[in-house]
């Protein structure tokens, strides 16, 4: 049944971002965005759904695999996209995220299908490790939207250097909105993974070395693409190359995992 839900999801995703692509290029953008919060919300609740059946298998947060991991992250991708979306006024951050959703999640299925562990449980439950897991996946999330946000502000910025004012560009935020929501996102990311890496010193087994130096790593490349915005070094396109950039650390702990 996780499985099936998983499967929903992603097609809701899939017709979210269809949608939104032909609403575009039909020139009637504008509906796009209030249909397209529809298509992802209905992702989002089989997500849900998905993450408690695996849950409820396994009898603790559902991360005890690549594949769940992968949903996970996914998840929080959404979740902080609704948190996040109206507050910084990205008004189409659904249809640029549901592309880097679509891959993850048919990764995950595929995976799930072909070789799901099945059931994990354990004799205790360390309550430090559930939280480093979540939070840490979280912090993931938030680096995802701000590679997210960087595309966008590449997008706008390109289309103004040519002069291609399409339907896209005007269904976009101002690009002034796109560099601080690179900057907010950079940053709640770097707080949720701070508070990941201090509860893993608090878990009663700690990872081993390569999975918190690797942690360590993504902390600091985020510390530093902030401290480069705050010194007044950058530029706001220098910036969203370099969330992109940045978001390759995270993408290669998880590779680890």
């Amino acid at each position: 049944m996780d499985k099936l839900l998983l499967a929903l999801s992603t097609l809701c995703f899939l017709g979210g971002f269809v949608y939104a692509v032909v609403a575009l290029r039909s020139g009637r953008p504008r509906h796009t965005t209030r249909l397209n919060v529809v298509f992802v919300a209905a992702g989002f609740l089989f997500q849900s759904l998905a993450l408690h059946q695996r849950g409820q298998l396994h009898g603790r947060c559902p991360v005890t695999s690549s594949a769940e991991i992968l949903v996970f992250l996914c998840w929080s991708v959404v979740l902080l996209y609704f948190v996040v979306g109206r507050t910084f006024r990205l008004s189409l951050l659904g249809m640029f995220t549901e592309p880097l959703v679509l891959v993850f999640q048919t990764v995950a299925l595929f995976l799930l299908w072909t070789a799901d562990p099945g059931p994990s449980p354990l004799d205790t439950v360390d309550g430090w490790r559930e939280l480093h897991v979540a939070v840490a996946l979280l912090s993931f999330g938030a680096f995802a939207l701000t590679g997210v946000a960087g595309v966008m502000y590449l997008v706008q910025d390109r289309q103004l250097k040519r002069h291609q004012l399409g339907a896209l560009f005007y269904n976009l935020p101002p690009i002034r909105h796109l560099a601080s929501a690179i900057v907010r996102l950079a940053g709640i990311g770097l707080g949720l993974l701070s508070v990941g890496i201090l509860s893993a010193f608090l878990m009663q087994k700690r990872p081993d070395a390569l999975h918190l130096t690797m942690a360590f790593a993504v902390w600091l490349g985020y510390a530093i693409l902030l401290g480069w915005h705050l010194s007044g070094a950058s530029t706001p396109r220098r910036l969203a190359l370099a969330a992109l950039l940045v978001f390759l650390l995270p993408l290669a702990q998880l590779a680890t995992l």
